[in-house]
């Protein structure tokens, strides 16, 4: 019997951000953990809510999203260089998909697919500049 695919929104913490306009800044993969540091999209719900910035269609928030305890990491597709904007920030694009498959959590975007075995996500907001 297979397991039932569990998708992000379902996932503890992940109720009132929108990962597909969000940007990825970052991806850090050390042993044991697996971060990805990003521009992320916050819902009206979201406690942290605000309205958009001039000329910004949402309410971004500087976060993190990590994958502690990480037991097994396979990462595919890498190569794709970031995209740089005038000020010299690196965009690695948007989430396509991250979601629970019974036995890890797949995440993919431009910047390729990784499957990790770990303990459930958490996003932590960062303190805004």
């Amino acid at each position: 019997m297979s397991a039932e695919k569990v998708e992000y929104q379902e996932l503890d913490g992940f109720t009132d951000v929108y990962l597909e306009d969000s940007f990825v800044l970052e991806i850090r993969a050390t042993p044991g953990h697996l971060t990805f540091e990003v521009e992320l999209v916050l819902t009206p719900r979201h406690p942290a809510y605000h309205p958009p910035a001039p000329g910004e269609q949402a309410c971004y928030a500087r976060a993190t999203i990590q994958f502690p305890q990480v037991r097994e990491l396979v990462w595919s597709g890498q190569g794709t260089p970031p995209a740089v904007d005038a000020s010299g920030s690196k965009d690695y694009g948007g989430f396509d998909a991250l979601f629970w498959n019974g036995s890890a959590f797949h995440v993919e975007g431009d910047w390729g697919v990784i499957d990790v075995s770990s303990a459930v996500p958490v996003i932590r907001l960062l303190p805004r500049t």
